[in-house]
């Protein structure tokens, strides 16, 4: 009979821990869509435990305040970053700017297409450690474009007047999550759309066409 509850147990507490994960999910879950409906400082815990079907003690037991629960939260929706600059760093390694601006189109896509409405709601938050967390995404974008300078001013393709310096700011600029938000959450853009306007958009701003691309266009000028 002892040998038989020891051998329940592990069972019963790995599917305690099983319904717990979820309920923690669909908390999660359910916070998330309130937060980007209303504004974080809107939202209660108590109207998160009812979107999400529970007692608003469980939710004070999982989280204990609303600010971890939405920086649990924000976690969870940057999961697929570190992925996703992998790609970068890919491009870098490739050592051909011009390749490496096109690409940033589905860079920004990847980055922001999952994420987007968190990121905007981070910043209409108002609240200083949900607006750091957002202040810091773009510090370390902006560490992740710095090498692209030097490889762009080793290429001899920058436009007159352009500088290695210069190209990263507006790279880093045209790459924000506010871009992304005010094409496609406010203007409508598909992500498709985004993606497929913002690498050929980067790469006329800041680079020189090719050689034998601009000789073609000389060429055709004179016929």
């Amino acid at each position: 009979m002892e040998a038989t509850v020891k051998d329940k147990r592990p069972y019963r507490t790995g599917l305690r821990e099983e319904q717990a994960q979820l309920t923690r999910r669909r908390i999660l879950k359910a916070a998330g869509i309130l937060f980007v409906q209303r504004g974080y400082s809107q939202v209660t815990m108590q109207e998160i435990a009812r979107e999400a079907g529970v007692a608003y003690q469980t939710v004070f037991s999982q989280f204990g305040n609303k600010l971890q629960l939405a920086t649990e939260l924000c976690s969870l929706e940057f999961s697929h970053v570190g992925e996703t600059v992998a790609l970068l760093a890919a491009g870098r390694a490739a050592k051909d700017p011009e390749r490496w601006l096109r690409s940033l189109g589905a860079f920004a896509r990847r980055l922001y297409e999952p994420c987007a409405e968190i990121l905007r709601f981070m910043l209409e938050s108002g609240d200083p450690e949900l607006l750091a967390q957002r202040k810091d995404i773009d510090t370390r974008r902006l560490g992740h474009l710095s090498p692209l300078g030097p490889q762009l001013e080793g290429s001899g393709r920058l436009r007159a007047g352009m500088t290695g310096t210069l190209a990263v700011d507006l790279v880093w600029s045209m790459t924000s999550p506010l871009t992304y938000e005010q094409l496609v959450l406010d203007r409508g853009w598909t992500p498709d759309q985004f993606e497929a306007w913002l690498g050929p958009a980067l790469a006329e701003l800041i680079l020189d066409p090719p050689a034998d691309r601009a000789a073609d266009g000389g060429r055709s000028a004179a016929e």
